[in-house]
């Protein structure tokens, strides 16, 4: 007896499959009214960009807002293509909406026009090649659209992960999404036509074309994409050394993210040094931080003879008969503000001294060309700076027999280094009786007497007066805390009535620290005269750029002076402390002048003990002695060491101008100073705050701590044994060929 067989399982079916299949005509209607809506689209998305100008330089009503023009001009076209947007957006997006309308039309007109199938295996069959075709090619079309949308906003990736701007990050985020819709919309399509794939040579010929084909594109556009985020996020670079040779320093970076106005480096070398090849990469470097204003190109003078000729000829300023590095500055397009500088190659490396006195190799290519771009950005003009010279201020002219406490020659050659021009400014007789016009700063460095009553007036109406197109004057005052009057008292300058209309006052008492927190000094008096001086947290608050830049910096000061808000608070002028004794540092003062501070502390320290341990009740003892600390003025808070005074901000300022910087020590931008050795090298600290302080009473980017790199020479450790780093390398290989060929043997005997 035969078994009976069992039933055939029925046919699988899909239920958007049946639906095709089932309403037929009511999809066809459904398509060709998604078509219409394509071609709404269509032409709406044509009209708006065909109405769109092809410039993007936005323009308004001559006379109408001249503000609003004045900054649309500024701005350029980073207002402009806000209100205007590029017309290529809306191609794009006409080309996607025609793309839709072809596919879905001719699909409907499909379903319309032509008879369904005899049978229902040939219906479903021709629901599953539709349902591919239809989604196959509008996922395609989504991920191309969406690709076009990448490459146009590709500055978009750029402004969000290198840039953090994240508003940017939507038109990021909607290409990529686009992307992944198609993709997904593609792959749905493909599932329904697997069924038939075994059965029909052509749907199987389109499954695996379709797989193919989105395997590849998905593939391909995650690549692109990996590289972009890549390329944004990591350096292309990797430096390996300690002192971060090859790295920027981060002042650098963020001056060449901030600049104005384009730069175009030519470099221009025929041999290649090793401060050659180091330029060439500084260079390089500056370009991927800010590509979009500074570019470099390389010439050499043997292959691009035309291309240096040419510019020898455009930029006859620029000294360039020898090898370097031509800077320009300016709109290519606008000769009158193209401005040249040239660098020559030997002004990339120097030779100093270590230390020890050995001789050093440096690369001084990133303190070099920063300076010369801070130059170029100042039109090519150098600042005059006056140092008041006539009433025993530090002195800008030192000798072997000169106190290098009282002498600024090192301050001097940093700031010419730096191209600005110093000059003294004297108010004795035969000086003038007023400030020069072409001075931006005027200096008065730690004067040990009163200045004349003619150098005070004048620099009074060079602060408080207009000058010449409407400049501002720019005052720095260091008083340092050792100058005292006739009266043992501490020095008056003369221009205290001055600073107390800017809100500072200088104290009237002379200023110490507690041996137990000195700085370590051979001398114990000294120790209680130096500080260790701090940034204040809030002027890092207040987001003034030299209290960023020296935020973690530690300044040890000698003689200072303490100061003070005015007692009649300034009109017009807001006062941010800047540096401070450090917090929980006890300091003291007194109101004449002692010679032997370190002894005046310890006999006051005595006295309390000998009070304290002689007779009468706790409660008495306890006010005798407190009575004869109070004169002391005894504190553990932070006291207030340099002031900063800006004008009140107004609407139109975007950043008040500077006026007035007020330091209560001077030692630190003296000789003595400048040539103090710590870690291993000479230290510029107090130099690089007096330049960075002057750059912020001039309004320009304050820049710090650009120094030289020395080059060094890897050696190995004592104690290598030279035998092994040859014998274990080349063991190591042998085994390595004997295991692979033991492997490929066993393999083959299998």
């Amino acid at each position: 007896m035969q078994p009976t067989p069992a039933p055939a399982a029925p046919p699988t079916t899909d239920p958007v499959v049946e639906f095709i299949r089932a309403q037929r005509m009511n999809l066809g209607y459904g398509l060709t009214v998604l078509a219409f809506v394509f071609l709404v689209a269509t032409v709406a998305l044509a009209m708006k960009g065909s109405r769109l100008p092809a410039s993007t330089t936005a323009t308004t009503e001559k006379g109408k807002d001249k503000e609003k023009d004045d900054a649309l001009s500024a701005m350029k076209g980073e207002v402009a293509e806000v209100i205007q947007p590029n017309r290529f957006d809306y191609v794009v997006g006409a080309f996607g909406a025609a793309l839709g309308l072809l596919i879905v039309g001719v699909g409907g007109a499909y379903l319309l026009i032509s008879l369904p199938k005899p049978t229902e295996a040939e219906q479903r069959r021709e629901a599953r090649v539709l349902l591919l075709a239809l989604g196959g090619l509008l996922g395609m079309g989504l991920i191309l659209v969406g690709v076009l949308y990448f490459w146009r906003w590709e500055e978009s990736l750029v402004k969000w992960l290198d840039k953090s701007e994240t508003k940017e990050a939507k038109y990021v985020l909607y290409p990529l999404l686009m992307i992944v819709a198609g993709g997904g919309l593609m792959f749905l399509a493909i599932q329904p036509a697997r069924a038939e794939e075994r059965n029909n040579r052509t749907i199987r010929q389109l499954v695996y074309g379709s797989n193919f084909g989105l395997t590849v594109l998905i593939l391909f556009v995650v690549l692109v994409i990996t590289n972009a985020v890549v390329a944004m996020r990591l350096p292309n670079k990797l430096d390996t050394t300690n002192s971060g040779f090859y790295t920027l320093n981060p002042q650098t970076k963020q001056f060449v993210e901030t600049l104005e106005q384009p730069v175009h480096a030519y470099a221009i070398f025929q041999d290649s040094t090793p401060a050659v090849e180091d330029t060439k990469r500084l260079l390089s470097g500056a370009q991927d931080v800010n590509p979009g204003k500074f570019r470099v190109t390389f010439l050499s003078p043997a292959l691009n003879r035309a291309e240096i000729a040419k510019l020898r000829t455009e930029y006859k300023s620029a000294d360039m008969t020898r090898d370097g590095v031509l800077l320009v500055v300016g709109d290519e397009n606008n000769e009158d503000r193209r401005r040249p500088s040239f660098i020559r190659a030997d002004e990339f490396s120097d030779q100093t001294e270590d230390p020890q006195g050995r001789p050093v190799f440096v690369f001084n290519g990133e303190p070099r060309l920063l300076r010369e771009l801070m130059f170029l950005a100042d039109d090519k003009q150098k600042p005059k700076v006056y140092f008041t010279q006539s009433s025993g201020e530090l002195s800008l002219t030192g000798g072997r027999t000169a106190d290098r406490r009282r002498t600024a020659t090192a301050l001097k050659q940093y700031l010419e280094k730096n191209n600005y021009d110093v000059a003294p400014l004297s108010f004795d007789a035969t000086g003038p009786a007023k400030v020069p016009d072409d001075a931006s700063v005027v200096v008065v460095a730690d004067p040990t007497s009163p200045l004349t009553p003619a150098g005070v007036q004048a620099i009074t109406d060079f602060m408080t007066k207009p000058r010449d197109g409407n400049k501002k004057g720019k005052l720095i005052v260091l008083a340092g805390g050792s100058s005292r009057g006739a009266d043992e008292k501490p020095l008056r300058t003369g221009l205290e009535p001055l600073l107390g209309t800017f809100g500072v006052q200088l104290s009237d008492r002379f200023m110490f620290a507690t041996p137990s927190e000195r700085a370590p000094q051979s001398d114990p008096d000294e120790g209680t005269r130096t500080f260790t001086v701090v940034v204040n947290p809030e002027a890092i608050q207040e987001r003034n750029p030299v209290a960023i830049s020296f935020a973690r910096a530690q300044f040890p000061m000698l003689d200072c002076r303490e100061l003070l808000p005015p007692p009649a608070p300034a009109t017009g002028f807001r006062t941010v402390s800047l540096l401070a004794s450090q917090p929980g540092a006890p300091t003291w003062s007194e109101p004449l002048y002692t010679a032997a501070p370190a002894k005046a502390w310890n006999d006051l320290n005595k006295q309390v003990e000998a009070i304290m341990a002689g007779p009468g009740a706790r409660e008495d003892k306890v006010k005798r002695a407190r009575e004869l600390v109070a004169p002391k003025q005894i504190n553990t808070d932070p006291r207030d060491l340099a002031m900063f005074v800006s004008e009140v901000p107004t609407a139109r300022d975007v950043t008040p101008p500077a006026r007035v910087v007020v330091f209560g020590c001077s030692e630190f931008v003296s000789d003595s100073a400048a040539g103090r050795v710590g870690r291993g090298q000479t230290t510029t600290i107090g130099l690089d705050l007096m330049t960075s302080t002057m750059r912020w009473l001039r309004d320009r980017p304050t820049v710090t701590g650009v120094q030289e790199k020395p080059y060094t020479t890897y050696t190995l450790k004592p104690g290598y044994d030279n035998t092994r780093l040859t014998i274990v390398p080349v063991a190591l290989a042998l085994l390595a060929v004997l295991g692979l060929g033991a492997g490929v043997w066993a393999i083959r005997r299998k």
